[in-house]
């Protein structure tokens, strides 16, 4: 029996491209399942913290250690000193993102938008999570070092939004111009071929500006532009879905932004909300990647600024707990 093969048939090729879409979908659900937990766990705590400690925080700092819950909540108490400990391993937990880049078996788990987006969750939570920490009294370096923390937070979310708005292939590499401008199309022949909509309704909803326009107003107002864009679209959409839709339809659809059960206006929508992110995208790439840049400029100083602060800060507190602790 011979040991060389021939070329792989089409019908196997087609197979094993089929399982690797399969088991990439696979994953991209799975990592959506773990975000959401994450989200929610997220939101449950930071809600239970504060539910629980809104009789305590809401007071006046003069009156704090009279209340029965100072002992537990106060920044050196026992559920504020866990807080502390929770927000220190957030804070190791969103440096994680850039040792990624360093260490390489760090690198080979996930990708790195998998990464990001629980990166972006840690760096929400944590600035809430010291605030708790702190009772909300900002003073000295620990209070320089939490505004640092909240623009730090606040820059994340944006580099996130720019991240999505430049588009990836599954292997990571940016796609081309050409690329978006041929997809862009052959979204534009579907939808202009349907008989539900005319030309005219589709066009005031995929209306961008053009290209030339975008770089003359500079990266900044793009950018602006671009997310009054993202905030619009679903109105708009709402508006396509009431175009077709009687009295009770819009009641039950909250005036056409949820899904209307008409699989024919959906099929529309989806194909209208995918055409207006392309078209955005392309008439965008360029400031979205210019800003991107930036953005790191700006977000590692901060991030590194408040990683000195913070280490400073449990370095004084461990020191005058072990102090305090002597003298005892």
């Amino acid at each position: 029996m011979s040991l060389l093969q021939g070329p792989m048939p089409a019908s196997a090729t087609s197979r094993k491209s089929l399982a690797a879409v399969r088991k990439d979908k696979k994953k991209e659900l799975g990592h959506r399942v773990r975000v959401m937990i994450a989200s929610a766990a997220s939101v449950l705590l930071l809600g239970s913290i504060a539910i629980y400690g809104a009789n305590y925080y809401l007071l006046p700092l003069d009156q704090r250690p009279y209340s029965d819950k100072y002992e537990l909540l106060k920044p050196s108490g026992t559920i504020g000193i866990n807080l502390g400990v929770f927000g220190t391993v957030l804070f190791f937990i969103i440096f994680l993102y850039a040792l990624r880049k360093v260490i390489p078996w760090l690198g080979r788990m996930g990708t790195a938008k998998h990464w990001m987006d629980f990166h972006v969750i840690a760096g929400v939570t944590a600035p809430f999570i010291i605030a708790f920490h702190a009772s909300f009294k900002f003073q000295g370096i620990a209070g320089f070092a939490f505004w640092i923390m909240v623009l730090v937070a606040l820059s994340g979310v944006i580099g996130r939004y720019l991240y999505a708005q430049i588009p990836r292939s599954l292997s990571a590499a940016e796609l081309s111009l050409n690329d978006l401008q041929l997809s862009e199309s052959e979204l534009t022949e579907a939808l202009y071929g349907q008989s539900i909509y005319s030309t005219e309704q589709l066009n005031r909803v995929l209306h961008v500006p053009s290209r030339e326009h975008i770089r003359q107003i500079g990266p900044l107002l793009a950018i602006g532009e671009m997310i009054a864009l993202d905030v619009r679209l679903p109105f708009q959409v709402a508006g396509l879905r009431r175009a077709t839709a009687g009295f009770g339809a819009r009641l039950r659809t909250a005036g056409g932004l949820f899904s209307s059960g008409n699989s024919e206006v959906e099929e529309v929508v989806r194909l209208v909300r995918q055409k207006a992110s392309l078209s955005k995208r392309v008439v965008f790439l360029d400031q979205s990647q210019k800003v991107f840049h930036l953005w790191h400029v700006i977000h590692r100083p901060f991030s590194y600024a408040f990683a000195v602060l913070a280490i400073f800060h449990i370095a004084v507190a461990m020191g005058f707990g072990f102090v305090g602790l002597v003298l005892k």
